[in-house]
């Protein structure tokens, strides 16, 4: 069977089951809302200026990239779901320093309702701060049209309003359709992108004769980037599992032999995202600060993105985070515990305490790998990219945010088939 009958084969069977196409279907019309989204206009902003100094900055195309080309037409989507992952970020950061919303972690799904709740309230006010920075830019550098009191109110009330909406769009998607959706919009607003920087590419490299060894280096970096990220997102480490007690059959006395999955690299994509948030924050600072203040040029410079001081802050926010994400995810203790109490143990390991000791050794030291893996994969094709005056959409970080949420929802897409007795894609 060739690869495309086998393909065509997958595809016959999410049209078979009801449940997954209309889920799919659902994605698909989120997607088309979305990106429709980003071409409505706010008005009173000089749209043309935005564009070419959007094109000329590394910062602004960085932003640009995550709102989908929303920020360089001030749509109403210009601020994209940054907000709401900002929010997330607080009040993950908060469930490790105050006991209390831990504990509220912990009551299941009414806690996590709090936290989601509060996850909202926390987005709005962050909307707002986001939405007079932007108001407060665009007239500082001479793009809006008609300044004023009405300007900054209609425009800050367009933008909260519009990231609220990608919020409910998100959560929708998670809810009524197939994968994470505040990842799959970031997927969205990255990949719409890469025509447009295709394009660009193919302009600014047009007569010059290194244009096919160029390409031929792209290509070849691209693949062996988006193997790598493969290889470690569906990676796994199988820690030996032996259950004592009643066996296949019920036959008393026998057991079974299992196994713990553990992920090579737990967190995902979700690392990078955050990552590449946070790190906009200094950047923006800077950027804030007035003409005369000592300091200012030499700062621009580190925090540019290809500065070397950059990269590696960037590569340390990265490697905090898989490891946060990673404690947030997987529960040394949690699966102990269970192991415990379904008659199951670790060989050579104590249950309780010492397995949960171990789980968390093992788990650590793939972390390490799973983390500097993604810190090169992130920042390498930025510097092999940036030497070639290449667009931001090559970056490493755009590659692993496609590729990843990509696989992580191929994944979720080959449960439903596998319930359903159909062979999944992977």
């Amino acid at each position: 069977m060739t690869l495309l009958e086998k393909f065509n084969m997958k595809l016959r069977g999410i049209i078979k089951i009801p449940e997954l196409r209309e889920r799919i279907i659902f994605t698909l019309l989120m997607f088309l809302v979305a990106r429709v989204g980003t071409y409505i206009p706010a008005p009173g902003v000089d749209i043309d200026r935005l564009a070419q100094m959007t094109a000329q900055n590394d910062l602004l195309g960085y932003i640009n990239m995550f709102s989908g080309g929303a920020f360089q037409r001030v749509s109403i989507f210009a601020l994209g779901i940054v907000p709401y992952i900002n929010a997330s970020i607080v009040f993950s950061l908060l469930a490790v320093i105050i006991p209390k919303l831990e504990e509220i972690q912990k009551e299941g799904e009414s806690g996590r309702n709090k936290i989601t709740q509060w996850t909202r309230y926390l987005t709005i006010v962050i909307a707002i701060v986001q939405g007079i920075g932007v108001c407060t830019w665009l007239q500082s550098v001479g793009l809006v049209t008609t300044p004023g009191f009405s300007f900054f109110l209609t425009t800050i009330v367009t933008l909260t309003a519009g990231t609220v909406f990608l919020m409910w769009v998100g959560e929708q998607i998670s809810v009524k359709g197939i994968g994470n959706g505040v990842s799959l919009l970031i997927f969205l607003n990255v990949i719409s992108g890469g025509p447009r920087a295709i394009v660009q590419t193919m302009q600014d490299m047009q007569g010059n004769k290194f244009l096919v060894p160029v390409l031929l280096l792209v290509g070849l970096a691209a693949v062996v980037t988006i193997a790598g990220i493969v290889i470690f997102q569906l990676g796994q480490r199988k820690i030996p599992v032996h259950y004592v007690g009643k066996g296949f059959g019920g036959n008393s006395g026998m057991g079974q032999n299992s196994y713990i999955p553990l992920k090579l690299n737990s967190a995902g994509v979700m690392p990078v995202i955050f990552a590449s948030v946070v790190m906009m924050v200094p950047s923006l600072l800077v950027n804030m600060l007035p003409g005369t203040f000592p300091g200012k040029v030499l700062l621009a410079r580190y925090f540019s993105n290809y500065h070397p001081v950059y990269l590696i802050l960037y590569a340390l926010v990265i490697i905090f985070f898989s490891f946060f994400y990673t404690a947030i995810v997987f529960d040394p203790e949690k699966v102990a515990d269970n192991l415990k109490q379904g008659g199951g143990a670790i060989p050579s390991i104590r249950p309780g305490a010492d397995t949960a000791d171990y789980l968390e050794r093992v788990v650590t030291r793939i972390t390490w790998g799973g983390a500097i893996f993604l810190a090169i994969i992130a920042i390498l094709p930025m510097i092999i990219f940036n030497a070639f005056n290449l667009p931001v959409f090559f970056g490493g970080t755009g590659i692993i945010i496609v590729v990843g949420v990509a696989l992580d929802t191929v994944q979720q897409i080959d449960a439903h088939l596998i319930m359903k007795e159909y062979k999944g894609f992977l």
